[in-house]
């Protein structure tokens, strides 16, 4: 596997994210938004102005992952449940569902919507490595599905273009899975082996697909963003300039500026010192544009 190494990267953000993640483009406002999970903190990123807010969260709502909502702000995937939420109308969020019914450790992580407006979303223990995990689907109703168990970390969820294949990811276990997808039901079947990484130091974090159906995978411990052809073959890895990447996101009016998430969790001084950007916004240009981010129609 080739790794290039002279790709122009930039920090989009320095935003010092003990956990940053989620990053998704809101076609709406032109906004790069993403968390911190671990401050907790909702924020974006303004290209055009280069203005960036983070807005603190509750201290009790661990917020692992967001989505756009059809009727305007967010859902927010949380410790202690799913949650609307409109940044702009200074109201507290309104809990929809507790999938995980407040269990001791438990919290949301990783989640996306479909192109019908549902809501994916994997659960994990925050502390204990053991595959208590289940991934649900909230659906525009507010219904709350359980579709999956025994993971220990989920992450990677994205589509396919036709909307025929979906991919999820256990970063703890190094594997990402595809599915056949069923739109119309919202159904996955006939799980198997996308990717398995266990012969890698890096892990799978979090994933997006590109117009041309390849699948962009950052690699928490390496650093690395791996291209994946629709067949699971390495198309390019491109190194960057951090141990922790989490999460890409296409954004930009084109949709063809790729935008980095980044953690410094549990970095001491030394490492922080070591490397500046651990936790920072980053943006590089990878010669293909991506995918418009769907919204939550509930």
């Amino acid at each position: 596997m080739q790794i290039e190494t002279d790709v122009d990267i930039r920090c989009a953000v320095h935003s010092a994210d003990i956990l940053g993640e989620v990053p998704l483009w809101c076609q709406r406002t032109q906004r790069l938004w993403w968390v911190d999970v671990r401050r907790p903190a909702l924020q974006f990123h303004e290209p055009a102005s280069g203005k960036h807010v983070a807005q603190r969260l509750h201290p009790d709502m661990v917020t692992g992952a967001i989505a756009l909502r059809e009727e305007g702000g967010f859902v927010l995937a949380t410790s202690s449940g799913l949650y609307l939420y409109d940044p702009d109308h200074g109201q507290a969020p309104v809990l929809i569902a507790n999938p995980e019914n407040n269990a001791p450790g438990m919290r949301l992580n990783d989640g996306k919507c479909d192109r019908r407006g549902r809501f994916w979303v994997g659960s994990m223990h925050d502390t204990r490595r053991e595959p208590l995990g289940t991934l649900y689907r909230l659906d525009p109703d507010h219904s709350c599905h359980s579709m999956l168990r025994d993971f220990v970390l989920p992450n990677a969820l994205s589509w396919s273009p036709d909307d025929r294949t979906m991919y999820f990811a256990d970063t703890h276990n190094q594997v990402i899975w595809a599915f056949d997808y069923d739109i119309d039901d919202g159904a996955i079947s006939n799980r198997r082996i996308f990717k398995d990484w266990t012969h890698q130091t890096g892990r799978p974090d979090g994933a997006t697909v590109d117009a041309e159906g390849c699948i962009w995978n950052c690699m928490v411990a390496t650093g690395h963003l791996v291209r994946l052809a629709p067949d699971g073959t390495v198309m390019r890895c491109i190194q960057l300039p951090v141990t922790n990447p989490t999460c890409p996101a296409f954004g930009g009016r084109d949709l063809d500026t790729l935008y980095i998430t980044s953690h410094s969790q549990r970095f001491t001084p030394e490492q922080q010192a070591r490397e500046p950007l651990a936790g920072a916004l980053l943006a590089l240009n990878v010669g293909v544009r991506g995918l418009p981010e769907p919204r939550y129609a509930g």
